[in-house]
């Protein structure tokens, strides 16, 4: 009797266990298909980088398996959706535009990192293939023309700023002491200020 006690307990603690394991790969969702204005709010699947239990683009860039509160799963193609939003392990929301409403491209995700009067700052992520890394675009915010697209092959977005801030020694400064995101945030926002 205590065997099969000891066997019953075992087994619900490793169903439970598994249950938990399971849940942490799929992340909140919200999502609009081009074919519809209705948001779907359901769970996506994570493909992480090195553990499912760590969001990685990828996840919205290969085909996406969606799973409902009923467990029903569904493959969702990426060049279907319009907008996506997805809440990660560390509840940061990740949000991405089909990059035709955005962009000159339209066969890729945008991330919009800034969006200002005078200019804008995107990371559109091309759907499908191999490549799980951003580029960035700078475009302008009147004519929606690109200033200036980063990579391998373009670093030069500093030189490209410093042409364009020219008449502002304080942006200038705060360009050559740039290392992260967030202090290219900062440029492009006291950028919009000073134009106006």
């Amino acid at each position: 009797m205590k065997k099969i006690i000891f066997l019953l307990l075992f087994v619900c603690f490793s169903f439970s266990f598994s249950q938990n394991k399971d849940d942490k790969r799929y992340f909140p969702v919200e999502y609009i298909l081009k074919t519809s204005s209705d948001t779907i709010k359901t769970k996506i699947r994570n493909v992480g980088k090195f553990s499912n239990t760590k969001y990685y683009v990828a996840t919205v860039l290969l085909k996406m398996k969606m799973r409902d509160s009923s467990g029903a799963e569904t493959w969702v193609e990426p060049k279907d959706v319009e907008y996506i939003k997805i809440t990660d392990e560390n509840n940061t929301i990740h949000e991405y535009y089909a990059s035709a409403g955005k962009m000159v491209f339209d066969n890729g995700f945008v991330e919009i990192l800034y969006e200002g009067k005078n200019m804008n700052w995107y990371r559109f992520f091309p759907h499908g293939g191999l490549k799980f890394v951003g580029t960035d675009f700078l475009i302008d915010g009147r004519n929606r023309k690109i200033i200036n697209e980063s990579g391998f092959f373009n670093p030069s977005l500093k030189n490209s700023l410093k042409v364009r801030f020219a008449a502002y020694p304080d942006l200038l400064a705060m360009i050559d002491s740039w290392k992260t995101d967030d202090d290219l945030l900062k440029i492009l926002q006291l950028y919009d200020k000073k134009v106006g």
